[in-house]
C-alpha cells in the first residue's frame, strides 16, 4: 500500500472512529493498529498510553468528582477515553509507518507546509537539547527560579522562528492573508 493509501485509510478510520459508540469495536480497533504497528507496537503503545494518561487523566478525574454530585454516564466516559486511545495508537503507528512528505506530494502546498512544520520541530528539539547539554556541562540543575527565563528565552527564539518562516511562506506566495 502507498503512503498516501495509509493516510487516506488513516482519514476514513479517524472518522469512522467518531462515529462509533461501541467499545468492543473501540478495543477491537485498538487491537488492529496493535498489530499494524510491528515491532515496534509495544514502545508505540506505552507513548500512546503515557499521552493519554497525561490528557485525558485531568478529565477523566473532572468526570467522577462531577459524577457525585450529578449522575454521569460511565459508558460515556469510558467510551471517550477509550476513543482516544484509539485515534492516538493509530496516530503514532502511521507516524512511524509512512513518509508523510511523500503521503502529501499530491499536493504542494500541504508538502510544503509540512515540510517547514517538520522542520520547526527538528529545530525544537535541537534548541532543546543544546540547552540541556549547556547546563548539564556546568554542572547546574534547572530550579524554578531557572525555568521561567529558559521557557521565555525558548519561547521568543521559536516565535522569532516561526515567524521569519511565515514571511518565507507568504513571499512565496503559500499564504495569502
Amino acid at each position: 500500500m502507498s503512503d498516501r493509501s495509509w493516510l487516506i485509510t488513516y482519514g476514513v478510520v479517524v472518522l469512522s472512529l467518531g462515529f462509533v459508540h461501541n467499545e468492543f469495536i473501540m478495543l477491537s480497533s485498538i487491537i488492529i493498529t496493535m498489530v499494524l504497528g510491528g515491532k515496534a507496537r509495544f514502545k508505540i503503545f506505552k507513548k500512546a498510553l503515557l499521552v493519554i494518561a497525561l490528557f485525558n487523566l485531568s478529565i477523566s478525574l473532572s468526570y467522577i468528582i462531577y459524577s457525585f454530585f450529578i449522575p454521569v454516564d460511565s459508558f460515556a466516559l469510558v467510551l471517550i477515553n477509550l476513543r482516544a486511545f484509539a485515534i492516538t495508537l493509530l496516530t503514532f503507528t502511521l507516524v512511524r509507518r509512512i513518509n508523510l512528505h511523500k503521503a502529501l506530494e499530491f499536493s504542494k502546498v500541504l508538502a510544503i507546509l509540512y515540510g517547514f512544520t517538520y522542520a520547526q520541530i527538528i529545530l525544537l528539539k535541537n534548541m532543546l537539547q543544546n540547552y540541556y547539554d549547556g547546563l548539564k556541562s556546568r554542572g547546574a540543575s534547572l530550579s524554578k527560579k531557572q525555568i521561567q527565563p529558559l521557557l521565555s528565552t525558548l519561547f521568543a527564539t521559536m516565535l522569532h522562528k516561526s515567524s521569519e518562516q511565515s514571511m518565507g511562506l507568504r513571499s512565496r506566495g503559500l499564504i495569502d492573508d
